[in-house]
């Protein structure tokens, strides 16, 4: 099969789902293609694009406890426009690559027609911006099986699909609206404001008095500029789990436990340990009732965020933790996630005959 990789500019290539996907398609001998989405063009004519450049680099692995990976070293550098539409194709200057055993990288300069791809994984992560934006219209007009969907990608972002089920998340208010937040604030007394479109733990605030709303407020909009998320704020935040499903089913789980007490944040890129975890018969009840839901949609691969009774996320985009996962149980789920994929594009192939 030929794969491409729409993804970031960098990233580390010891913890990253990302290079765990493509080491894995490399074993099962897939033509491996890996490109960035910036600059993105919908011409008639032949694209504007220049070559992009590759480098690896060998990282050491941080272990805490046997429990935690430092994910901060850069592994992958790419630069470059790269991507377009000439004569109705989306096509991508990408790089064709090949890994070997030491985790190194070859690399050749192809244009490829991404319509000749059996299968294209969309691995940049956030913001959600127009940007991003527009590479879900460029992939839509491509005959290969996407993942995850771009046309839901783009209609339901991470912090909005979970409105699809009101009844599993925290009180939750979606506004610019300061008087709106404001009187959020008086029902709840302690809330969290986030940007709606960031990721990654970034700007998120514990608002625990009224005073400090008007300048929270105002400098996230100005820095943003978008509406925010209000959410009433979860005390349990010691029962915060990472839960990857596929194809509505869940594959993994673990614990997130933050940096330092106080911390209420716990992305593992902000220096969270994680440590293995059981599903509760709450987590496996959200997993049930929005399971068939994601895989209607077409999300195939998806991480949710679950704190203590509450749904907080679904990770549509970049969806982590594979590596993590696989080092707490001692397991290999980017085997089970290719066997799926594998099935996926093969069954796809056969309804466009």
């Amino acid at each position: 099969m030929k794969i491409a990789f729409q993804m970031d500019e960098s990233i580390n290539f010891e913890v990253d789902t990302t290079f765990a996907l493509i080491k894995e398609a490399q074993r099962r001998d897939h033509s491996i293609y890996i490109y960035t989405p910036n600059n993105l063009a919908l011409k008639l004519n032949q694209p504007m694009v220049k070559p992009i450049s590759v480098s690896f680099q060998r990282v050491t692995l941080e272990s805490r406890g046997n429990r935690n990976i430092d994910p901060s070293s850069q592994a992958i550098q790419m630069t470059g426009e790269n991507s377009g539409m000439t004569d109705g194709c989306p096509i991508a200057l990408a790089q064709k690559v090949t890994v070997d055993h030491s985790g190194f990288i070859s690399k050749e300069d192809v244009a490829i027609n991404l319509n000749e791809m059996d299968i294209i994984f969309i691995r940049q992560d956030p913001p959600f911006d127009m940007r991003y934006i527009t590479t879900t219209y460029i992939l839509e007009k491509t005959s290969a099986l996407i993942i995850n969907n771009p046309t839901e990608i783009r209609n339901y972002p991470e912090k909005l699909i979970t409105s699809l089920f009101p009844e599993l998340i925290p009180p939750t208010l979606i506004t610019e609206n300061i008087s709106m937040i404001k009187d959020f604030y008086c029902n709840y007394k302690d809330i969290i404001l986030k940007p709606l479109y960031s990721y990654g733990g970034n700007d998120v605030i514990r608002i625990q008095d009224e005073s400090s709303i008007q300048v929270v407020v105002d400098l996230m909009i100005a820095k943003y500029e978008c509406p925010l998320i209000a959410q009433s704020f979860c005390k349990d935040i010691e029962k915060d789990k990472r839960i990857l499903l596929l194809n509505g089913e869940p594959i993994g789980v673990m614990k997130r436990v933050p940096k330092v007490s106080g911390e209420i944040r716990t992305n593992v890129r902000l220096g969270a340990s994680f440590e293995q975890a059981q599903m509760s018969d709450r987590d496996n009840e959200i997993c049930s009732k929005i399971g068939p839901e994601l895989k209607k949609r077409g999300l195939i691969f998806v991480g949710i965020d679950i704190m203590g009774d509450f749904l907080l996320e679904i990770n549509t985009t970049s969806p982590t933790g594979v590596v993590y996962i696989n080092k707490l149980y001692n397991k290999s789920l980017e085997k089970d996630l290719w066997d799926a994929f594998e099935e996926k594009a093969q069954r796809k192939a056969i309804d466009l005959v």
